[in-house]
């Protein structure tokens, strides 16, 4: 997870200006319009038709069992034990590796689905990506702006909202001007080499995932603010460990990441254009590839060989996504010990400590980039101090120190500087810290103006509601309740507290109609099990 996308996560529709429907640009570009509609790029988000048949597929680690339902033109997934079901509204990814399903809930938001469908081995179910363990997220994990930056296009007004694809202004830049006005757009052939490679980097210089402090977007820099044509650098920086990292790491985006460690790129002027065609399909296409490669090693092998990526640039099981195989863009002299499509693990742990600089190649040595680092990196005391001597407007540092310092154990430190941050996340976590050592009138405190200022958000009114109920203010805490079950329907915690504060106020039948429509939304919520047996034994 990148740094910048933990505050509050904004909510889809959030639209860029300069952005138009991506349909306008084929009267003038027919041909590669409709061959840039059959690549990947161009099928990497839409619509949830075509699902392929899932008639059941059980994940032992939770004890779960899931089927594909259709129904009058749509496409259900089904869940047992719990008889739960999502419509499944879009599909993230093309297909050609996998394709993970969201709904859109109640509020607006786009909700990822426990399992996706997976092209290996002809085609296979399994569970989502980060979803193969007993406490899985269920239906309540928000596919939010962060995750959709590379697999979609830019939100506009034109589009409502929400993209039906990456399009043709992910690497060309706003059409808006070009069209009304015949102005300039960006040609990313015409770009320098870093420049021209920034446009490819922004989706696929991963170097890890979950696993490590990836990338840190820019302090105040929003999610759909990288424009083509500018320093990748200017809008997010990458990392990688300082000692013991794993530089031979293989995630879904990592194919930049693979290419600029290899020696064919150190030591020539190729970049990622010089062998794909971003205009046009080459997936499987070999003789292409395989004369990009005899361009610079006509002597190297004998004519015969005419598979060169099958040794140098091999298929490899990727560890963020272990049902999906992709090639490794890592040019290699020979192949890595081991079997590269051997089954992995699916990992939840988040490894950290010091990080270097991965991309760009330098940056200035100065408070900002030691802020930048800092933050990568997590650690408390090192993030503490960069904050200190850049003293930073923007909320994100503040919220990255408030999260160290939480898992420091140092409560104090935390919540000054959520308090700093002043996101409504980052106050509610505050909130929170304040309370468990009883200061409540601190908590309600810090959270009132913040619900003044946003009574629509439903954290903060769960978290001053929280804090309410602990004063034995029950009907004020029911009242932000009531609110924030009105706003958010689906939103299973807004229930499990109204519930609590239903019982507080002696009303049973009430509080058990609330635990239960929790447990509709989300079956697995144990302590909203916990709290209607004890209402209705």
């Amino acid at each position: 997870m990148r740094w910048g996308v933990l505050l509050g996560a904004l909510t889809l529709g959030a639209a860029e200006p300069g952005y138009l429907d991506p349909a306008t640009c084929t009267p003038c570009h027919a041909e590669i319009a409709a061959s840039y509609a059959k690549t990947g790029m161009g099928r990497s988000f839409g619509r949830a038709n075509d699902v392929p048949a899932l008639t059941q597929f059980d994940h032992a680690a939770s004890r779960q069992r899931f089927r594909v339902a259709a129904r009058s033109g749509e496409w259900f997934l089904e869940r047992q034990p719990f008889g739960d079901e999502r419509r499944m509204d879009y599909a993230i990814g093309s297909g050609n590796h996998s394709r993970t399903f969201v709904y859109r809930n109640d509020a607006g938001l786009l909700m990822e689905l426990p399992v996706s469908w997976y092209a290996e081995g002809g085609g296979k179910w399994r569970m989502s990506p980060g979803y193969d363990r007993a406490d899985h997220s269920g239906f309540q994990r928000e596919a939010g702006d962060a995750c959709l930056f590379c697999h979609n296009g830019y939100p506009s007004a034109a589009n409502g909202g929400l993209a039906q694809g990456i399009d043709c202004q992910r690497c060309h830049g706003p059409g808006e001007q070009h069209v009304r006005e015949r102005g300039p757009i960006v040609n990313p052939a015409k770009l320098s080499r870093e420049r021209r490679l920034d446009v490819c980097l922004q989706c696929h210089m991963e170097s890890a995932s979950r696993t490590l402090p990836e990338a840190v977007r820019r302090p105040g820099r929003g999610v759909f603010s990288y424009r083509p044509g500018e320093p990748l650098g200017d809008y997010m920086t990458f990392y990688a460990f300082t000692e013991g990292g794993g530089e031979d790491r293989m995630t879904v985006n990592g194919a930049g990441y693979g290419l600029l460690q290899s020696a064919c790129f150190q030591r020539s002027a190729m970049d990622c254009v010089t062998c794909h065609n971003p205009h046009k399909r080459q997936a499987g296409d070999a003789a292409h590839f395989t004369q990009v490669c005899r361009s610079c090693h006509s002597n190297t092998h004998e004519p015969a060989r005419d598979k060169c990526i099958d040794c140098h640039m091999p298929k490899r099981r990727t560890e963020d996504a272990v049902h999906v195989v992709m090639t490794d863009h890592r040019i290699r002299r020979t192949l890595p010990a081991g079997d590269p499509l051997a089954m992995l693990p699916e990992r939840h742990d988040r490894r950290s400590g010091p990080v270097r600089l991965l991309y760009p190649a330098t940056l200035p040595d100065n408070a900002e980039t030691r802020l930048w680092r800092a933050m990568a990196w997590g650690d408390g005391k090192a993030l503490a101090a960069a904050v200190a001597e850049a003293r930073p407007k923007a909320a994100e540092p503040y919220f990255a120190l408030g999260e160290a310092m939480r898992k420091e154990g140092r409560k104090k430190e935390a919540v000054e500087a959520y308090r700093r941050a002043g996101d409504a996340g980052a106050l509610a976590l505050a909130a929170e810290l304040l309370l468990t050592w009883g200061n409540t009138a601190g908590a309600a405190a810090l959270l009132e103006p913040a619900v003044r200022r946003q009574p629509d958000d439903t954290r903060l009114l769960n978290s001053l509601a929280v804090a309410y109920v602990a004063r034995m203010q029950v009907r004020e805490a029911m009242a932000l309740l009531t609110r924030a079950v009105t706003l958010r329907a689906e939103e299973p915690i807004s229930w499990l507290n109204l519930g609590v504060c239903r019982e507080a106020g002696g009303d049973k039948a009430g509080a058990a109609a609330a635990y239960r429509t929790a447990l509709r939304l989300q079956p697995e919520l144990a302590r909203a099990r916990q709290f209607l047996e004890r209402v209705t034994r």
